[in-house]
């Protein structure tokens, strides 16, 4: 069977992922894990928020990624994340970073990290709902605090957290 060069140059370069290159970076998922950060229409009420929240899927990805795997580069660079996420979203990046200050989470040796934010309502007033994993006395993550926060004053409209 005879393929003219166009057709086989294309069918060569399909062939090319399935060969191995020694110089291929390897990513583990770990490296990976990001904080969640989105706009919403919801409306939060107590009921739903208790429900919902946490949002496990964020908290265990986080959780995960930097219990085996922290630094405070690390951890920088996922708060840095978040601030880009927010401010992509044509948000107020002072009030994340307001938010994140008041949780501990700039501050150095301080294992707490945000996994989830949205941007919605809770009982019809604008809020961020936020939602943090920490670690007791290490890095070993898993614990969780949520918040819902109006805004702009960001005072506690409600919270779920460990027991």
């Amino acid at each position: 069977m005879k393929l003219k060069n166009g057709y086989l140059i294309f069918f060569l370069l399909l062939l090319i992922p399935l060969c191995g290159c020694k110089d291929d970076k390897i990513t583990s998922p770990q490296s990976n894990a990001d904080v969640v950060v989105k706009l919403s229409g919801t409306d939060y009420n107590q009921n739903s928020f208790k429900t919902l929240f946490p949002d496990t899927a964020s908290l265990k990805n986080i959780s995960t990624a930097y219990s085996n795997n922290y630094s405070e580069e690390r951890k920088t660079e996922l708060l840095s994340n978040m601030k880009i996420k927010v401010k992509v979203l044509g948000e107020d990046v002072t009030v994340i970073e307001k938010i994140l200050a008041r949780a501990g989470c700039n501050m150095s040796g301080v294992y707490i990290l945000p996994t989830y934010a949205e941007k919605a309502k809770y009982n019809g007033k604008d809020a961020w709902l936020v939602q943090f994993t920490y670690g007791l006395s290490s890095p070993d993550f898993g614990h969780f605090k949520c918040f819902a926060l109006s805004i702009p004053d960001l005072d506690t409209l409600d919270y779920v957290g460990c027991k």
